[in-house]
């Protein structure tokens, strides 16, 4: 109920002072609003009284310019004095006309009607009689007394005008000082309304910033302490409704981020260790480099003397398969350990499940006897699980006084996932790449043998078969020679098979590279090339047969390319042993566009050198030519 009360009451109190500061304000306003469309109105009248002397001066002008024509035509008889007092006329009744039309108060409709009453009674009842007397030749409008009515006439237009002029400005004069009391009367009142709403606004300022902002800036002053990592900051619960209801809330936040603290700051190590794991697992490095990463991680995240990693054997023993930390307790890697007693290796092999041990006091079996003699204090390990079978356990041990964390256990056991997928991911790996490598080998083989079948066999037979033919033939009597002539053809034919056959075993598998090596078999498949090739060797006597088959079918597979596709006028072979690995570059000069996705030939070369562990790299932009590297171990585990 008080919460609800202070709610209300902070909420009617800024109702009620934004509803004076509008009240203030918008009388401020309506003054201005009000003061502004009487200037207008104003303004209006002014520009209405300005159009009328204009347009009375006008009167007048055309008044003037009837005398005028009317007196020159008189003394004169020119008819363009008739036009010209025709013109006069007229604009004299479109003047009239626009004055009775301007007029709009009593005042001046009477006032323009005498005007327009006197300028209408000139024309009529003076000029024109005058103009037509003239124009019948009648002396009288040259008379003393008909010039004299006409100047009478127009003194009483004068009079007229001046009366109207005095009038209006008599009018604009009061309508100018009414005007300037009315704005004085409205800009104090705006004054007024700024001052009053100026000090609203000072109240409601000073309210707010008592009621809100200094509590909100000392939230935030506190909340930017917290966020730079002072997790002991916490508010004064001084404030009223909302911002107490702040206060507190903030405190109770700063509790809960004081207890995650250390629950994220161990989660983010260690996600940071496993990352760097999982990094090094991605990249394929060996298991051997794998579990030596992990224990180092581990080691260093539990701030632990030494970590290990033991795979389980068959017969109850472990083998330490990594190891880091004080190398006396780190054990060795390679160390066949005993499991049964009191360890937490053991006691993981036994069950599957994480175990611990926060003193070797007393522990017994040849494990715990050789780490308490090494000054262990406490150990913790968890199992690894490779494709859902127990493979071996993770173990960190500390020394001198420092215990393990309540937390120990789960934390190593975040780790072991990603144990295990790494040793599979790694012995996938290898299993793949000595797979192929058999398979290359087998098909070598195979190769080697067929060659060898061929050479040995039908080669031979075709040969033996030949010379028996040729004998035959030798044998024919002259009486006759078509069956001379069929024998030759028969001996013709076997020749052809022969050669057709040793190019097939050469294909199959280069009989001068199983007999001298890489030098003679590039050398030559430079003389059957029918593009020039230019060698450039430094290659030792013999190398292992599978890196050297790989060699010389990476540059058969560019020299056939080449002549088939590239349209080179040379190829450049270099091949030499840097480094121990075997460096074969082929590159031509011919029209590039080499695409392996596109022919089997490069594709299975690829496969042949990565199953070596080797390294392929084909550059072949149109019209730049191809340059193929190849890079191979030599002595490979």
């Amino acid at each position: 109920m008080n919460v609800r009360g202070g709610q209300g009451g902070l909420i009617r109190r800024m109702v009620l002072a934004t509803c004076a500061l509008l009240l203030f304000v918008g009388g401020a306003f309506g003054t201005l609003f009000v003061s502004i469309g009487e200037d207008r109105e104003t303004s209006r009248l002014s520009r209405r009284s300005h159009e009328l002397f204009a347009v009375a001066d006008e009167v007048h002008r055309h008044v003037m310019d009837l005398q005028a024509a009317q007196q020159a035509y008189t003394l004169s008889g020119d008819s363009r004095f008739l036009d010209r007092w025709q013109a006069a006329q007229s604009a004299l009744l479109a003047a009239n006309a626009q004055l009775t039309r301007l007029a709009t108060t009593v005042a001046q409709r009477r006032q323009v009607a005498q005007i327009t009453h006197t300028s209408t009674a000139y024309v009529q009842e003076y000029s024109r009689p005058a103009l037509d007397a003239a124009l019948r030749g009648d002396p009288q409008p040259r008379s003393v007394a008909t010039l004299l009515d006409g100047e009478r006439r127009v003194d009483q237009l004068r009079e007229d005008l001046t009366e109207f002029r005095m009038s209006e400005r008599d009018v604009i004069m009061a309508r100018d000082k009414h005007a300037e009391t009315t704005g004085n009367r409205e800009m104090t009142a705006i004054l007024v309304g700024l001052a009053g709403s100026a000090i609203i606004i000072a109240l409601v300022g000073g309210y707010q910033t008592r009621l809100l902002v200094q509590p909100i800036r000392r939230a935030a002053t506190m909340a930017d302490r917290l966020a730079r990592g002072d997790l002991g900051t916490r508010m004064p619960e001084t404030g009223k409704a909302e911002i107490g209801r702040l206060e507190r809330s903030f405190n109770v936040m700063g509790d809960s981020l004081q207890r995650s603290h250390d629950e994220v700051g161990q989660f983010a190590e260690t996600q940071t260790a496993l990352r760097r794991v999982a990094t090094l697992v991605a990249r394929g490095g060996s298991p051997s480099e794998v579990l030596a990463a992990v224990v180092e991680e581990l080691g260093q995240l539990m701030d632990a003397g030494a970590a290990r990693i033991v795979r389980f054997k068959p017969d109850g023993t472990g083998t330490v398969v990594a190891a880091w930390g004080t190398p006396d307790l780190a054990l060795p890697v390679g160390t066949v350990v005993q499991l049964h007693g009191d360890n937490v290796t053991g006691t993981v092999r036994r069950t599957s499940a994480a175990a611990r041990m926060d003193s070797y006091e007393g522990a017994t079996g040849p494990l715990a006897a050789y780490v308490r003699s090494r000054g262990a204090r406490a150990s913790v390990s968890a199992p690894i699980h490779v494709e859902g079978r127990l493979w071996g356990a993770v173990t960190v041990s500390t020394m001198g006084d420092r215990q393990m964390p309540p937390e120990a256990q789960a934390r190593l056991a975040e780790a072991t996932d990603l144990i295990g997928t790494a040793v599979a991911n790694a012995q996938a790996r290898d299993d793949l790449i000595a797979s192929r490598a058999r398979v290359v080998l087998a098909t070598d083989q195979t190769r080697r043998r067929i060659e060898r079948n061929l050479h040995d066999g039908v080669q031979q037979r075709l040969l033996s078969l030949g010379l028996d033919v040729r004998r035959i033939q030798l044998t024919v009597p002259p009486q006759l020679p078509q069956l001379r002539e069929e024998l030759s053809a028969v001996v013709a034919g076997l020749n052809g098979t022969v050669d057709d056959v040793r190019e097939i075993s050469r294909g199959v598998h280069p009989a001068i590279l199983t007999e001298g090596g890489l030098r003679p078999a590039f050398k030559a498949l430079a003389r059957r090339s029918s593009v020039p090739v230019e060698l450039d060797l430094d290659l030792p006597g013999r190398l292992p047969e599978p890196v050297e088959v790989a060699a010389y079918y990476t540059v058969a597979e560019a020299l056939a390319n080449a002549t088939k596709h590239a349209r080179a006028s040379v190829v450049r072979v270099r091949a030499a042993v840097r480094d121990g690995h075997v460096e074969v570059s082929v590159s031509d000069d011919g029209a590039g566009g080499a695409d392996p996705r596109r022919g089997s030939g490069l594709v299975g070369l690829t496969d042949r050198i990565e199953a070596l562990g080797g390294t392929i790299h084909l550059e072949s932009p149109t019209g730049g030519g191809t340059h193929l590297d190849v890079r191979l171990p030599v002595d490979r585990d």
